[in-house]
């Protein structure tokens, strides 16, 4: 049974990158089959009329035993805008394969041809995507916003002076019903005082009147008894008190004050 070929597999790398008026040119074979392997740089014109790979040899083997060597190079050919043509070496490449030998002990080596085919479609589809990949990277630098609008603004710490820290939601639902509680307490203690005000009122008014009975001649008494017994003198002494605790500075509606009017 003859014995395959050795399996080739080309997969170079070509990367293009803008340094001021030039462009850097970085080739690498990325070959476990070249035996001088060595990544380059070259750096071309970034205005040219024509750019594009030349690939030479590749057609003579060196045969030694199990082993082909098959030698070759890349170069990048450029026009300029004046029609100046230049060439820039990339690689020379030293190919080695390993043939098996059949049953006979004949050896199948790789053929040349196919080498070199393999070799200039892979540069080729290579170089394509490198010039892609740079005029996309180009044009996105054109249309990319300048970086001092993008500059944040610094932020001193004069700006945060006063700036309270945002209570929580929980701690707002417990101050609203705090707030909740403290206004249904005041109105349940203005409505005892609507209805205790009046009868205090008139008790320290009972209390003045019985105090002035002890103390004044029979017909002061009878006068007062006199008043007692009449409602609207009731009212208009009522009326008299809280005037006089108004002229005191004292407040009619207040408990402690009206408590100083208490018989002692």
């Amino acid at each position: 049974m003859k014995a395959k070929a050795p399996n080739f597999e080309f997969d170079p790398s070509i990367r293009l990158f803008g340094s001021g008026e030039h462009l850097l040119v970085v080739f690498d074979s990325q070959c476990p089959n070249d035996a001088q392997r060595a990544t380059r740089t070259v750096r071309i014109a970034r205005a040219f009329q024509q750019l594009s790979l030349v690939v030479a040899g590749f057609d003579a083997a060196e045969d030694d035993g199990h082993q082909r060597v098959l030698s070759g190079s890349v170069s990048l050919a450029i026009e300029g805008d004046a029609g100046v043509q230049a060439s820039h070496e990339l690689a020379a490449l030293q190919l080695v394969f390993h043939a098996e030998a059949d049953r006979k002990g004949a050896l199948t080596h790789i053929e040349p041809a196919l080498v070199a085919y393999k070799v200039r479609q892979a540069l080729s589809e290579c170089l394509n995507e490198a010039l892609n990949d740079y005029f996309q990277r180009e044009e996105a630098q054109r249309t990319a916003v300048p970086a001092e609008a993008l500059r944040p603004v610094p932020v001193t710490a004069p700006q945060y002076q006063g700036a309270a820290p945002q209570p929580s939601r929980k701690a707002l639902r417990e101050q609203a019903a705090s707030n909740a509680e403290r206004q249904a307490r005041s109105r349940r203690r203005k409505t005892a005082m609507a209805w205790l005000v009046p009868p205090l009122v008139v008790i320290a008014v009972m209390a003045t009147m019985s105090h002035l009975a002890s103390s004044q001649s029979p017909i002061e008494n009878a006068v007062a008894q006199q008043m007692a017994n009449d409602p609207e003198s009731i009212k208009a002494q009522v009326e008299l008190t809280k005037q006089t605790l108004q002229s005191m500075g004292l407040d009619p509606g207040q408990g402690g004050d009206i408590g100083c009017l208490a018989p002692q």
